[in-house]
């Protein structure tokens, strides 16, 4: 193979990975944005519910927990985030092996492979 079709290969392959990364980072800032609006509005509800004498303790305690998931969603999201701004995005962060693209379509904050998971 010659120099010059190595090095097209390659500029392919990274213009792959950037667009990759491209369609990644705006699915992620979506869901970013979503994250927000629902921690906002449950966190608006979570108000309404202690004020509320009547409501019972289960409901606030439901909708905590409803909350920091949505926060741990939000905090996942924005490290994938940051990964592709960084130039990691698609990598375990624990092996350093690439993640399967099946697994970033399914969960593109994933941090791990399959076999780190």
């Amino acid at each position: 193979m010659s120099d010059s079709t190595t090095t097209a290969n390659a500029a392919d392959a990274t213009a792959v990975a950037s667009s990759v990364a491209d369609r990644a980072a705006q699915t992620l800032r979506e869901h970013a944005a979503r994250s927000e609006r629902q921690l906002h509005e449950l966190e608006s509800d979570l108000v309404g519910l202690l004020s509320d004498h009547g409501t019972i303790q289960e409901d606030r305690d439901g909708a905590r927990r409803l909350i920091e998931s949505i926060r741990a969603d939000l905090n996942r999201t924005q490290r994938a985030l940051a990964r592709v701004e960084a130039g990691t995005y698609g990598l375990c962060t624990t092996c350093r092996e690439p993640i399967a693209e099946a697994r970033l379509a399914a969960i593109p904050e994933s941090e791990h492979c399959n076999n780190c998971a």
